[in-house]
């Protein structure tokens, strides 16, 4: 994979389940006569990809900023910095953005940003009765937001080292809150949220492994196992766990916000001044990495991530992560398409796809399908 600088398991990363990155992968066992054997295996081949994408993560070391500032004549409610957490932990967020925002009670409220952040805010308030504008240079399908793999675990979205408990205790109840917001879009077809099948494999088994995000409850069928795993890998952790497909939801979510009367308005700010010359005095920041320069924000970085995307297997109704000893692997299935990855590089801030990384990823899930293949 991609040989450049791997953040592996920042904060609730894939370190928070027991992955992190490993030297050495042990051998595979072919488990054509298992548990999985009516799995389908992957078409991973050059042939079947459509397209790459890079996507920058908004990363902040001491996690998303999500509070109200007063500035000269504005209320400010920031609502940022969710790196690779950002759908999942949307509702949760943006409930408390919403509510914080309606308190200085006056009608007339500014949402920049149109990615998962500003579009949730805006359709919370536009439907508590609130005139809501979201100003934002770009919409769906063309945001960051869009380019996300999007299953439903809250990841890589602070370090660890240095977060805080009081941190730690409001990020658990925006977890459990976010989740059950995103219940209710499961399985209706214009949202594209659905249940899969999700497996952890590790090439060795682990001692210990901390509590999912927000809880394991929020993890159905939850389970480890040392025997008979996908591909015949030495350890594994299952769940059913949601998987989000940005492309119906985003737009779908947008349309709400739009119905419950949210309007457009296309802007670029390149400036704070720009922003206080608006003529809402409640303004929501939801700019993502943006914010850095609107806000002077310094602490938050991009994590550049590269997607590619293969022809839809609608018979596929699992996903996986799995490690290597340069970075890991994963495969989410969706309506239009199969989503393979994974890389995680700080401080890169190319959005160009690297066809080289391309061909990698796709090898190296063409390997992994082979122990499937009957």
């Amino acid at each position: 994979m991609n040989r450049r600088e791997l953040l592996i398991g920042a904060g609730y990363g894939l370190g928070m389940l027991g992955l992190a990155s490993c030297s050495s992968i042990s051998k595979t066992r072919s488990n054509i006569h298992t548990r999985y054997r009516h799995y389908a295996p992957l078409k991973s081949t050059m042939q079947r990809v459509t397209h790459s994408e890079v996507g920058l993560r908004p990363f902040r070391p001491e996690g998303y900023r999500l509070e109200r500032e007063p500035l000269a004549h504005k209320t400010l409610v920031h609502n940022y910095g969710h790196g690779g957490g950002g759908i999942s932990l949307s509702w949760g967020t943006s409930t408390v953005a919403a509510q914080l925002a309606s308190q200085p009670r006056v009608k007339d409220i500014a949402i920049l940003g149109s990615g998962v952040m500003g579009i949730t805010t805006a359709l919370i308030l536009a439907q508590e009765g609130f005139d809501v504008t979201i100003y934002a240079d770009d919409f769906p399908p063309n945001t960051t937001s869009n380019i996300a793999a999007a299953l439903w675990l809250p990841s890589s979205y602070f370090d660890r080292n240095i977060v805080t408990p009081a941190f730690l205790e409001k990020d658990r109840h925006i977890i459990r809150g976010s989740f059950s917001r995103f219940l209710g879009y499961v399985n209706v077809p214009r949202y594209g949220v659905s249940w899969h099948n999700y497996h952890l494999l590790l090439p060795q088994a682990r001692d210990s492994i901390r509590q999912l995000p927000g809880g394991n409850d929020l993890y159905p069928e939850l389970a480890t196992s040392t025997e008979d795993n996908l591909f015949g890998y030495p350890y594994q952790s299952y769940m059913k766990a949601l998987i989000i497909d940005p492309m119906l939801y985003l737009p779908a979510l947008l349309q709400d916000a739009q119905i419950a009367g949210a309007k457009l308005k296309q802007a670029k700010f390149e400036n704070l001044d720009q922003v206080l010359a608006l003529k809402e005095r409640v303004v929501v920041n939801c700019t993502g990495l943006g914010a850095s320069k609107l806000f002077a924000d310094t602490s938050m970085y991009p994590i550049q991530g590269q997607l590619t995307h293969l022809l839809p297997q609608p018979e596929i109704n699992y996903a996986y992560v799995v490690p290597t000893p340069e970075g890991y692997l994963y495969m989410f299935p969706r309506k239009g398409s199969i989503v393979i990855g994974g890389t995680a590089v700080k401080r890169a801030f190319s959005t160009e796809p690297d066809q080289k990384l391309t061909a990698r990823m796709v090898q190296g899930h063409a390997e992994l399908a082979k122990n499937l293949m009957r």
